[in-house]
């Protein structure tokens, strides 16, 4: 039991914590560890967020501090149908500075309105009325929760580089309470209805995920691209077309020479043999895992090409993988290594807000959707990578339209020390990233391309093969 004194003790306690008026000292923490702007917000609630454009106009914008000395610069912020009241937390960032003698370095104090901590309220021009409030808590300007109002109560956002996580979740308070709502408020009003885990980085979990891809870059200056080309089993190199030796190029010989789906299973090769004792077969590899109609356009074009190459080929190393970690054989269809997950009900687009076009099966996701999906995928499969096989649009050998799978690559999407996310792709023998990726597929921007991940969990234990052996002679 506790006693007298530890009873008084808790109740100070408790009374410390809630502050004055039930309003708690401790809302300027949160589980995000960011700056929290509400104390300077409720200070200046009523001449910013309700007075006029020609008031605000006439107003300077205002240094203010918050309960633990955190600075934050109101202002005014105008668009061309709305006005921004932008309550950012102070940071620092590096700036050249040339002057006669030079350049040198300085730092500068920054009020950044997308900076982990902003708030910002969104006001129409036409009559002052809010259109909604946003709250900045993730070290990725793109992710953010924003509430809109609805009469009485109001309806939450959580948007993930475009794409909405959650839209129009009804929100059993009025828009004014967040005017003046800590994020830690926001947390819990939100907790039940919102997918959190979508946008929390599992820190300290994507050591294996850096010693795989350090360990391939360190790799790539001897790898080369060829033509229809992977290393068997034993580590010789084959045509992946009919798994017979295939000749290598003197000036090639010192290299590990592989096509695009040959350097993916390179990849995997390095997560087999430590377990193993050998790379994978060939002959497995490309099993076919769609079914087409034989009389239609792509069945024909399968009589005489395998369009789906780099889609069987991905699916059947991921179950190739698996197997070998759980020491028995599993069959692609019995893996469940396809990433099929809707994280997201909406997307904007140049056309405004739009249903968002998510998994279809055997095709995958549009290339564009890409970053916000493989964010999420980050947060909820913190130990995993992804092959991907790039479905293209072509012509067929009449000049009919065919979808293709050519191209694999292995994208490793991680969050940094910092909270912030990044996503290696290796493809083709070389490292892009995300954006230098997404861009060469679909740089017309036209819908066409899209990419089929399946999953494999990284490991540090990773060993890719390091040099060419022998090859057949002419």
């Amino acid at each position: 039991m506790y006693s007298k004194g530890k009873k008084l003790f808790s109740a100070f306690t408790l009374f410390l914590a809630c502050g004055i008026f039930g309003r708690p000292l401790f809302a300027e923490w949160n589980s995000y560890k960011i700056p929290d702007s509400a104390e300077v917000r409720r200070q200046i609630s009523r001449e910013w967020f309700e007075g006029s454009l020609d008031f605000l106009r006439s107003v300077n914008s205002e240094i203010r501090s918050n309960q633990i000395g955190t600075q934050f610069q109101v202002r005014l912020e105008e668009q061309q149908d709305a006005f921004l009241i932008v309550v950012a937390p102070k940071s620092q960032m590096k700036v050249d500075v040339y002057e006669a003698a030079g350049m040198r370095t300085a730092v500068e104090d920054s009020y950044n309105m997308e900076s982990p901590g902003s708030w910002l309220l969104v006001r129409s021009k036409k009559d002052g009325s809010p259109i909604l409030a946003r709250y900045f808590f993730s070290q990725n300007s793109g992710v953010y929760i924003q509430f809109r109002p609805s009469e009485k109560t109001s309806f939450a956002d959580l948007v993930i580089f475009e794409n909405f996580a959650a839209r129009g979740v009804p929100i059993g308070v009025p828009f004014e309470k967040f005017y003046t709502a800590s994020f830690a408020e926001v947390q819990a009003l939100t907790k039940n209805n919102i997918p959190w885990d979508y946008v929390q980085p599992r820190i300290g979990q994507y050591d294996d995920t850096l010693v795989m891809v350090q360990t391939i870059r360190e790799n790539l200056k001897n790898i080369a691209y060829a033509d229809d080309a992977a290393y068997n089993e034993e580590g010789k190199p084959v045509s992946i077309q009919n798994g017979q030796p295939r000749f290598v190029p003197f000036n090639l010989r010192s290299k590990i020479s592989v096509s695009s789906a040959g350097f993916v299973k390179w990849i995997c090769d390095g997560l087999v043999e430590p377990l193993a004792g050998s790379y994978l077969k060939l002959s497995p590899l490309v099993q076919k895992t769609v079914q087409v109609n034989p009389s239609g356009s792509q069945g024909i074009l399968e009589a005489n090409y395998n369009s789906n190459l780099s889609l069987d080929w991905t699916r059947n190393l991921a179950a190739a993988v698996l197997s070998v970690r759980k020491n028995n054989t599993i069959l692609y269809k019995d893996s469940g290594v396809d990433v099929s997950i809707e994280p997201f009900a909406a997307r904007w687009t140049d056309r405004g807000v739009q249903s968002a076009v998510g998994y279809i099966s055997n095709t995958g996701y549009k290339i564009q959707y890409l970053k916000p999906l493989l964010y999420v995928l980050a947060t909820v499969n913190p130990q995993y990578f992804y092959l991907a096989a790039i479905r293209q649009t072509g012509k067929g050998p009449k000049g009919e339209e065919v979808k293709v799978f050519n191209d694999a690559a292995a994208i490793f999407p991680y969050f940094d020390a910092d909270g912030k996310f990044k996503a290696v792709v290796f493809y083709d023998g070389a490292e892009y990233s995300l954006q230098q990726f997404c861009g060469a597929f679909d740089s017309q921007r036209s819908g066409d391309s899209f990419a089929h991940l399946v999953r494999v969990k990284t490991s540090a234990k990773f060993y890719p093969q390091e040099a060419a052996k022998d090859s057949k002679d002419d």
